[in-house]
């Protein structure tokens, strides 16, 4: 075994019985169990869940982020890329970066507090905690709706979704990472995790960034033509005419995979 592989798996360790821990002491948990989550598309974290029982007896669980400095460097590298084809197109930059794992963990929590005291689903955070070696840890509810989850959408749920992203929009709150994974229809339809703009950036840019995500992650669900009218119960000419103008920069994010002929439908409808 080389010493490397060797430090490494003595890092996890350490992270794993700081979990625990943190667990015990800020949730009073007993018989703590850490279990990966699998993920579909891009992450800047690791998931998990996190189960024991509390002071009753009863059985809980969480959901939470491991978050590295691995993870800052990835991000850093995806904004960095989208900033620099804005600028090829001759537009100002619009994405930010956390500079830290801390940051990040932060930023996640705060921005996700804002959308969770406005009503809008989603898992409600919990807590920021730091790890050995620089990492951090975001805890947030476990959402049961989760297991429930179906790719089998209505248009009302549709609907909703666009009507949540108003909602945070018209408060001020701009999501900045929207793609299939951040959206689980269930019960109800839940909005998760949060990227970074720059805070100087135009709002009207990062509306119409956000509405394009949006229009996007859902061409898998509905037609464009479809998408297009239930974004225009929503937003202005305007708004999906600036949503256009993203589209080919989306379609450049390997966490998006649209269909030649659905991009080109779409870009003519908000054209």
């Amino acid at each position: 075994m080389s010493p490397v592989r060797d430090d490494q798996k003595e890092h996890f360790r350490d992270v794993l019985r700081s979990i625990h821990l943190i667990m015990v002491e800020s949730f009073k948990l007993r018989q703590v169990k850490v279990t990966p989550l699998g993920s579909e598309g891009s992450r800047l974290s690791i998931p998990i869940k996190i189960e024991g029982v509390d002071r009753t007896g009863a059985p809980v669980r969480y959901f939470a982020k491991i978050l590295g400095g691995s993870d800052i460097m990835t991000e850093k590298t995806i904004q960095f890329f989208k900033n620099v084809y804005l600028q090829m197109e001759g537009r100002p930059p619009l994405f930010n970066f956390n500079r830290s794992a801390k940051d990040l963990a932060l930023h996640q929590f705060e921005t996700m507090s804002q959308v969770y005291r406005l009503g809008i689903p989603t898992a409600k955070p919990l807590g920021t905690f730091a790890l050995p070696g620089g990492m951090w840890l975001f805890v947030a509810e476990f959402l049961e709706a989760a297991s429930a989850a179906t790719k089998k959408v209505s248009e009302t749920q549709l609907d909703k979704a666009f009507e949540h992203l108003r909602l945070m929009h018209k408060n001020g709150i701009y999501h900045g990472d929207i793609k299939p994974e951040n959206f689980l229809f269930a019960d109800q339809v839940y909005i998760m995790d949060v990227g970074n703009f720059l805070r100087d950036a135009p709002e009207k840019e990062k509306v119409s960034y956000d509405l394009a995500c949006v229009l996007a992650s859902f061409l898998d669900l509905a037609t464009p033509e479809k998408l297009v009218r239930l974004a225009r119960g929503h937003y202005g000419v305007r708004d999906l005419k600036r949503a256009e103008s993203y589209l080919e920069l989306i379609d450049r994010r390997p966490d998006f995979r649209m269909s030649p002929e659905k991009m080109k439908k779409l870009k003519e409808l908000l054209s």
